[in-house]
């Protein structure tokens, strides 16, 4: 068995109706070779990888939009039939490029997208890789490379180096992420949490106190505290200059993230778990005593995570007593210096506090307003 290069258009291309991608979708039958060729097969082959979320074209389109077709990865074919002076070819590896390619030209025939002519070019005329030999070798083969590409699968960059690309591309050259967005093939608010967590954690890596304990591992801990909104409003991270601005929930949060000595004895950080951990702090962060409890170095996360869980009410009433008991935890932390010297905004928050109590008071049953 051999290859060798081929230089085709998209409509010599058959996408493959036997495809392993569609083996476990709903409608899903296996189609007879002979038949690959009709227009009814080819649709419904072209329909399954635009309907279906996972194999996500629309990215696959707009990196092509954005950057041309660039075939590092070479579409592996196999000649099907020769219809006149036209020999068609069936996609072994690369369906999903060649769905992405015959849309785009659909498109643009249409009247649907304007391709610029240069990209358009790479689009209209281009290599594939073509395997010649018997039935048996171009059948092993084509096994060979499914387990290669989609077994063992290409190693792909951990999440730390993807978000190093996502910050240089868009510091030194797009500075907006729609265009990193396009030019990588994922959505725009995915290069956006690449890039707020990368930058959090150069701020750490900064840091006098903790920048020792930084360390690339770390980026995932990060990518999920930007991506929880109750997280990244009590870091008080800025989308201006994407760092996080609350000091002491910064300290707080690195302090989690490093290792500590009590006693004398080196402990492990508190937070391990990315996805699960960084998830339940939103539950935490937003409560004065477990939030108390999370900062003692002698208590563990697990202990924040139940007074948190003790603290959720589950009805109205609850609510309101929860609320109640929050507002008096408040009230007890300042010490007795900041009573005795308040500021003017310290003051006119008291005015009003008090004001609320007042007219709170009005309405209570007597008992339960003396």
């Amino acid at each position: 068995m051999q290859i060798e290069s081929r230089h085709v258009n998209p409509g010599q291309l058959l996408l493959d109706p036997n495809n392993y991608r569609f083996h476990d979708l709903p409608g899903y039958r296996r189609v007879n070779r002979t038949r690959y060729a009709e227009a009814g097969v080819q649709e419904r082959a072209l329909q399954f990888l635009k309907d279906t979320a996972a194999f996500d074209l629309n990215a696959l389109r707009d990196s092509i939009i954005s950057n041309g077709f660039v075939p590092f990865e070479q579409i592996v074919v196999e000649t099907y039939i020769s219809e006149g002076n036209e020999t068609k070819y069936v996609v072994i590896e690369g369906n999903r490029r060649t769905a992405a390619l015959k849309t785009l030209l659909s498109d643009d025939s249409g009247g649907s997208l304007d391709l610029k002519k240069e990209i358009l070019t790479t689009i209209q005329n281009f290599s594939v890789i073509e395997i010649v030999g018997t039935d048996a070798e171009r059948s092993n083969y084509q096994k060979t490379l499914m387990a290669i590409r989609h077994v063992a699968g290409i190693r792909e960059w951990g999440p730390y180096q993807q978000a190093r690309l996502v910050v240089e591309m868009y510091d030194n050259e797009e500075g907006a992420f729609g265009p990193v967005a396009q030019r990588i093939g994922i959505t725009a608010r995915e290069v956006a949490r690449r890039y707020r967590a990368s930058k959090a954690l150069e701020q750490m890596e900064k840091d006098d106190e903790f920048g020792e304990y930084a360390e690339p591992r770390l980026y995932t801990f990060f990518h999920e505290a930007v991506s929880q909104p109750k997280v990244r409003e009590w870091l008080s991270f800025s989308d201006q200059n994407y760092a996080a601005e609350n000091a002491e929930a910064r300290r707080i949060f690195y302090e989690l993230l490093s290792s500590r000595e009590i006693d004398g004895v080196r402990a492990a950080p508190k937070l391990q778990n990315a996805s699960q951990q960084v998830r339940q702090l939103k539950d935490i962060v937003t409560k004065p005593v477990p939030l108390k409890i999370l900062a003692d170095p002698e208590k563990s996360f697990e202990d924040a995570v139940r007074a948190a869980e003790a603290e959720t009410p589950q009805d109205e009433t609850g609510v309101l007593e929860h609320n109640l008991g929050i507002a008096l935890q408040a009230l007890r932390q300042p010490s007795i210096d900041a009573w005795l010297s308040p500021d003017d905004r310290a003051r006119q928050i008291w005015k009003e506090l008090v004001g609320v109590v007042d007219k709170i008071r009005k309405f209570m049953p007597d008992d339960e307003s003396t």
